[in-house]
């Protein structure tokens, strides 16, 4: 009777671990699963942000072309180049002039 209740108790500890080493081995599958999903989307994303920074900059060169600023800035707010006798000359005076001027 004793020996049969021992090997009982051994074999349901033994079923037990078991199950343990199952249910573990199993969890670190899925887990792993999980995070190659992850990654692979992680890089999807990664591909969607590299193009759209390379069409931004695209836009940004485009944006910052003189040559369109210039036409906005004459088409659309109605800027003119200054006629001659519109421009102001200004004259910067030397370095030695300005510091004894100050004194």
């Amino acid at each position: 009777m004793m020996k049969k209740k021992s090997s009982n108790r051994m074999w349901l500890l033994m079923t037990f671990i078991a199950f343990i080493l199952i249910f573990t081995y199993l969890s670190l599958n899925l887990k792993s699963i999980d995070s190659g999903y992850e990654m692979q989307e992680l890089f999807e994303k990664e591909q969607e942000l590299k193009e759209e920074i390379t069409k931004l900059q695209a836009e940004k060169a485009s944006l910052l072309n003189l040559d369109r600023v210039e036409k906005v800035v004459i088409e659309k707010l109605g800027y003119q180049y200054p006629q001659p006798d519109q421009f102001i000359k200004v004259f910067a005076e030397s370095a030695n002039s300005e510091q004894t001027n100050g004194r």
